[in-house]
């Protein structure tokens, strides 16, 4: 009877697995939350007369997930009058053309990163020595197990301005708060489920039957003693 039962087995196995490799496909979304203050530097290169190549380097030990280092590139057009500093990522949207377009990259010792760009605005109030950034982290992609991640960042930052030369590295804690997420395809369970049931509940029959022909047969055969 094992061996017979075994010959069953095998094709219902099979059937199940046959008809999940058609399975559709469901999405499975896993949500990160994200906040962490950075030590960051930041350096400010003019290309043109009020065009700068914006880049910040930044290290947080501590950072959620292991993403103990950022950095960042981007641009920036100063208006003179007000001290306000557009950010983007594209160098074309002030009249730019062939430089690389600015990106943004979270990481830590292994695999895991995520990338992004950065928009948004500066203040930069010299007579006071202060400044204010507003930006808008995007994410658009990531490697490791945040593969494909995407998601909304925000960054605050409150700077002390003590060298009143717009190109002197300027030292700051932003913080970056917000959440992103990854996507997965896996089966739909519901229909691994109900496969599963058929295929346990057909065997069961089976088994059943057949030994109910084995107890008729062993009946009839002794039904002369």
């Amino acid at each position: 009877m094992l061996r017979s039962s075994t010959t069953w087995v095998v094709p219902v196995a099979l059937t199940v697995i046959s008809f999940g490799s058609n399975f559709p496909s469901a999405i499975a979304q896993t949500q990160y939350p994200f906040e962490s203050t950075y030590n960051s530097q930041t350096t400010l290169t003019p290309i043109t007369e009020n065009v700068l190549r914006i880049k910040s380097l930044g290290e947080n030990v501590d950072a959620p997930y292991g993403l103990t280092r950022l950095t960042n590139i981007s641009y920036g057009k100063l208006n003179p009058n007000t001290g306000v500093i557009a950010i983007e990522p594209d160098p074309a949207e002030f009249g730019l053309e062939n430089l690389p377009f600015g990106n943004l990259t979270i990481s830590g010792q292994g695999e895991d990163r995520l990338f992004g760009t950065v928009s948004g605005s500066a203040i930069l109030d010299f007579p006071n020595s202060v400044g204010r950034v507003t930006n808008t982290i995007s994410i658009t992609s990531g490697a490791g197990r945040f593969s494909g991640a995407t998601g909304t960042l925000l960054l605050l930052e409150n700077l002390t301005l003590d060298n009143p030369d717009i190109t002197a590295p300027v030292r700051g804690l932003p913080l970056i708060s917000g959440s992103f997420q990854t996507f997965q395809t896996v089966p739909e369970p519901s229909q691994i489920t109900a496969l599963l049931c058929m295929g346990v509940i057909g065997f069961s029959g089976l088994n059943r039957r057949r030994s109910y022909e084995k107890k008729t047969k062993y009946s009839q055969a002794h039904s002369g003693t």
